[in-house]
């Protein structure tokens, strides 16, 4: 995927993210071809080639550029979170599938809601205040299960409809990731 700070690359990539979300509001994610997606982009299969190497780097695009607000992982937003990680980041989950429901649907609804555990795992990689202090074997394994978790969830709540708020989200993840449950 491009990752270049050329101006008219970059129109051209969001552009493509544009077309591929009004795609999906009318079929499903498996029956849109390129071909198709480069036409409503106004971009040549060339051009979708230089910049994406298939309709999944469209969504982790979109993923990343377009919905990661409200996931910046770099410190805590509230000085009550300060001292209570899990806490903090339960938060802001919850409140970025809040924020982000429309999406998260439409990942689950075409299948692809893997996309949205890769974009949790890599913005908790590459977070300095996530588990910094272990060594970074076990801070990918860390990584890796809370992605998983905060992305199981999300997928549960747009299958049952987004109807959660953004308290009962962070309350369920914090009884799930912190074992409360068992």
């Amino acid at each position: 995927m491009y990752c270049g700070n050329n101006k008219t690359a970059l129109q051209s990539q969001k552009q493509t993210a544009d077309a591929m979300m009004a795609l999906l509001s009318e079929k499903p994610f498996s029956q849109i071809t390129i071909s198709e997606l480069c036409r409503e982009a106004g971009i040549s299969r060339q051009t979708f080639y230089s910049l994406f190497t298939n309709r999944e780097n469209v969504m982790v695009f979109t993923l990343q550029e377009q919905y990661c607000e409200g996931l910046e992982l770099s410190s805590p937003e509230e000085e009550a979170y300060d001292d209570d990680l899990l806490r903090w980041l339960c938060h802001s989950y919850s409140m970025y599938m809040l924020r982000n429901r429309s999406l998260i649907k439409t990942l689950v609804d075409n299948h692809i809601e893997y996309l949205l555990y890769d974009s949790f795992y890599d913005a908790m990689s590459s977070c300095e205040c996530f588990l910094h202090e272990i060594d970074p074997c076990t801070r990918s394994y860390a990584a890796s299960f809370y992605a998983g978790g905060f992305a199981c969830v999300a997928r549960r709540y747009a299958e049952e409809g987004c109807a959660s708020s953004a308290d009962q989200l962070e309350q369920l993840l914090l009884s799930l990731l912190s074992g409360k449950l068992f």
